[in-house]
């Protein structure tokens, strides 16, 4: 038997980009000149849009054996 999982969605929240700057700030110091960039994805990243509320983020990173992850 397979259990349904309910997924909530959720009007926009003007935080969702701060949220992902505060996250993008422990990832940087975390990982200093490893990481290139760092970006805010998927339905969060988009003003307005309602979505799941989980931050999606991408890493960019010089060299995947630098990184500690």
């Amino acid at each position: 038997m397979m259990t349904m999982r309910k997924i909530a969605v959720v009007d926009y929240d003007p935080a969702w980009p701060t949220q992902f700057g505060a996250e993008s700030e422990v990832i940087r110091r975390a990982l200093g000149e490893v990481a290139v960039n760092i970006h805010h994805i998927g339905s969060t990243a988009v003003p307005g849009l309602a979505a799941k509320p989980v931050i999606d983020i991408l890493l960019e990173v010089k060299d995947l054996s630098l990184s500690p992850l």
